[in-house]
């Protein structure tokens, strides 16, 4: 009869055996796929694995999983240590050409000479793709700036996420003043204040995606300094900007060239930093959507980005504070316009310098006491060019009612006018037939040819 010893090691045998008929690429793609930590604890499952987690091709490294709530607090210094520890062990035993992609997640305070010496090593890995999150402040030295814009040239996608305002000095590059990333494809970047001396270019051979949240570029050096972000192949721009860090420095201006802009995002408070749009050509086909958070009535603030975008055809603006219709700048090509809630006097000031605006569309009109100006004052979109119109959230209130009426009597080449009711008008079906009674007695003599509705929220 067989023990119950023998009958146990001949099981483990034979899982040994059908780890071990395993291709090694695929031990290696499927460690890969695993938070580092644990493709270093699975390789104790065979002996012919032991070593296969130094060839992993993604390294995900989070120092969270060190820590736990069992662990009394006096043992966090010693845990900091045994992930630093850990983290030199995989950057000098993983290879340095199979390593593709390097993440590293940093939840604790650490030395910042002993961080900055583990960035610099793992960007003397050439990776592909990197990225870096601190919940702490994360001070890159002058080496580590040094590897990342003259020694990063493999690298593809670049992520650099901090919770409190991060400074990057950028170095000179005393030949050029030219700093080149040939393979970059997509760079995103929170909570990152770069500083720079003098003007110089950054050339982005293949950069498509650029995205920035609460980043601030600072001049420590000439009073007008630009830093000009050359990428010709740059389709999307992303900005968020909810948070300045107070600082005593001046701002530099961000120029952004021979791009090929399909979309331009950005939402904060106004824009302090000038960035500047140098091709208009290719910019002017994008479609920019602006949402302005708390208007101030100056032109300090709103006018600004609203005028960098003077000459694009397609735009979408929210505001979340009504501003002044007095800094809102002409557009002189735009034909599609797209709004958040907004009042009448702005949206008539938005239509008055749009003489070439062919599609209008808003959530919503907010009630206002402003009068509807006379004939006389007609915006030229609306005798020209205006053709299509579409009201959402309609409530069947006289203040839309009246907006319609102005629309309809001047909009001489219009074509289609859409009004979508909000769920609380189907429980007032006589309000809903009343607002189209009304709208079909002013299109009485009228020519453009269609009235729409819709129950569907905008």
């Amino acid at each position: 009869m067989e023990s119950v010893g023998s009958s146990t090691h001949k099981k483990h045998k034979a899982k040994d055996d059908i780890i071990s008929d395993l291709p090694e690429s695929l031990i290696t793609h499927i460690l890969s796929f695993l938070p580092t930590k644990d493709a270093v604890r699975t390789s104790v499952l065979s002996k012919r694995w032991i070593e296969k987690w130094t060839f992993i091709t993604k390294v995900e490294l989070n120092d969270s999983v060190f820590y736990s709530s069992k662990r009394k607090k006096s043992e966090r210094k010693t845990l900091k240590q045994c992930f630093i520890n850990f983290v030199n062990r995989v950057l000098l035993l993983t290879g340095s050409h199979s390593v593709e992609s390097f993440s590293l997640v940093i939840t604790n305070k650490y030395d910042p000479t002993v961080l900055n010496t583990l960035i610099t090593f793992i960007l003397k890995k050439r990776i592909k793709r990197l990225s870096i999150s601190s919940r702490e402040e994360l001070t890159f030295s002058t080496l580590t700036s040094h590897y990342l814009f003259n020694h990063a040239t493999c690298l593809e996608v670049l992520v650099l996420m901090t919770h409190y305002s991060s400074p990057i000095k950028i170095p000179i590059y005393k030949i050029y003043g030219v700093f080149l990333f040939t393979s970059l494809k997509l760079l995103k970047l929170y909570g990152v204040t770069f500083t720079i001396d003098k003007s110089q270019q950054i050339i982005f051979s293949v950069l498509k995606k650029f995205e920035t949240h609460n980043c601030s570029w600072l001049s420590a050096g000439e009073a007008d300094v630009t830093l000009e972000l050359k990428a010709p192949l740059l389709e999307s721009v992303s900005i968020l900007q909810d948070y300045m860090p107070p600082t005593r420095e001046p701002l530099c201006k961000i120029k952004i060239s021979d791009s090929c802009l399909k979309e331009f995002t950005y939402r904060g408070d106004g824009m302090s930093q000038a960035i500047v749009l140098s091709d208009q050509p290719p910019a002017c086909h994008a479609t920019f959507t602006i949402t302005l958070c708390r208007v101030q009535e100056t032109e300090s603030r709103v006018s600004p980005i609203l005028k960098q975008f003077s000459q694009v055809k397609r735009i979408k603006l929210e505001f979340r504070t009504q501003p002044n219709v007095a800094i809102l700048p002409k557009f002189a090509m735009l034909s599609y316009l797209e709004l958040g809630y907004v009042s009448v006097q702005v949206l008539l000031g938005l239509i008055q310098n749009s003489p070439t605006l062919n599609t209008l569309l808003f959530k919503g009109i907010l009630t206002s006491n402003h009068e509807l100006p006379n004939s006389a004052a007609v915006p030229d979109c609306l005798t020209s060019s205006l053709q299509v119109v579409k009201f959402g959230d309609v409530w069947g209130n006289e203040h839309e009612l009246l907006l319609a009426k102005y629309l309809m009597e001047n909009g001489t080449v219009l074509e289609r006018m859409s009004f979508s009711f909000t769920d609380e008008c189907l429980d007032e079906p006589k309000v809903i037939e009343e607002f189209k009674e009304k709208l079909y007695s002013f299109k009485k003599g009228i020519s453009f040819a269609i009235l729409e509705f819709s129950y569907d929220c905008y």
